[in-house]
């Protein structure tokens, strides 16, 4: 039967990235996933953009380690001769205790990042298109920007493959069985043998793992067009915390022939993988515009695409990567990104490689550790 060094079981952006990582690294290595096509549009990889920013609000110990992914993206855009970072500047709006401006300005504070404050009337007079409340404040971030995402999704396949891994997709991997020295894999209808396994499998994690405490969000990102946006072709990314609901809206630089990507940042339905609505309906469009008086072109510019996608969330909001309980440690699993995991992948998939041969939590995942749900 076949044997390799790793294998990934789920291919989205962090399993790609982990599969060219662990053949980069000259470990034989396979990866499985159970859509026919990818990318495919099921999960939280897709689309083609993805905010990427320094000074994280989430939690000040993210910073090194985005500093690490900024690298990562610059090593890859080197490798593929094309760019996937656009710097672009961002703005986190919010009133002065908001988490989006507070946490910002910690977390460049307790790193040394520079920032800059602008008031409500600062912002109009630099970037006239956001309409703030009086006592709202803008972070200003210039590091800021967005990755190319389906581009760099892409290109870890055709590195992976390059490096000579192998890729099976619309197969299904059914079970394993961990063997002295090995874990057989069940795939379909053959046995693969592996030294070791990643699973990053996003929102399908629970019918691998049904005691991981995550939670399935149902998303929907929406691109807006009109003559007005289209002026804002060179306006930084920005993410809004509204004054009075706490709701998160972000949005990006208006891209020709995409239109003006806007979504909300969580508040979704929360359900299971297999029930969630694919379906796109007016409440999910007013649910958006309700929050987007502080920009008006927005608020009413017609609809040019929408889609849905998904969120696995943990209760903290931070991410899940360590070993699976009771795997003798040869499982390593990478689960609960929360919405906000794409731009750690150039670095997350090369450290899931790298936990998987180490029988203690790396420091650089000492956030993520699995045990704090225990």
């Amino acid at each position: 039967m076949p044997y390799y060094d790793v294998a990934v079981i789920g291919l989205g952006i962090m399993g790609s990235s982990a599969l060219y990582a662990a053949a980069h690294m000259g470990l034989t290595a396979i990866g499985f996933d159970q859509s026919p096509t990818l990318p495919h549009t099921q999960g939280s990889s897709h689309g083609q953009t993805r905010i990427i920013r320094q000074a994280y609000f989430e939690h000040p110990d993210y910073v090194p380690l985005v500093h690490r992914a900024y690298d990562a993206w610059h090593q890859l855009e080197q490798k593929a001769q094309s760019p996937i970072f656009i710097k672009t500047g961002g703005l986190m709006m919010g009133l002065p205790q908001s988490s989006v401006v507070s946490g910002s300005i910690a977390a460049a504070q307790k790193h040394h990042l520079p920032y800059e404050v602008w008031t409500a009337k600062a912002l109009r007079a630099r970037y006239p298109a956001f309409t703030l409340g009086a006592d709202e404040v803008a972070v200003y971030e210039e590091a800021a920007g967005y990755l190319l995402a389906e581009r760099a999704w892409t290109l870890f396949f055709s590195l992976a493959k390059k490096y000579g891994a192998c890729i099976r997709h619309g197969v299904k991997v059914r079970g394993w069985h961990l063997a002295p020295n090995r874990i057989q894999l069940a795939v379909d209808d053959e046995i693969v043998e592996v030294n070791r396994l990643i699973v990053t499998v996003g929102p399908w994690i629970q019918q691998i793992w049904p005691k991981v405490p995550v939670r399935v969000e149902r998303q929907v990102p929406f691109w807006l067009d009109s003559p007005e946006l289209a002026r804002l072709a060179n306006h930084p990314i920005f993410i809004r915390e509204t004054p009075h609901s706490a709701a998160q809206i972000y949005g990006f630089p208006y891209l020709p022939g995409e239109g003006f990507k806007i979504a909300r940042h969580h508040g979704g339905v929360e359900g299971s993988i297999d029930t969630l609505s694919r379906t796109v309906t007016d409440a999910d469009e007013q649910s958006l515009r309700h929050h987007l008086h502080f920009l008006p072109a927005a608020l009413r510019a017609p609809v040019k695409s929408c889609t849905v996608c998904v969120y696995t969330n943990t209760a903290d909001m931070h991410f899940i990567v360590g070993r699976l309980p009771q795997s003798n440690g040869r499982i390593v699993v990478g689960a609960g990104f929360s919405g906000h995991g794409f731009k750690f992948a150039s670095v997350l998939g090369p450290l899931l490689v790298e936990q998987a041969y180490h029988s203690q939590l790396l420091p650089e995942l000492q956030l993520f550790a699995p045990q704090r749900f225990a």
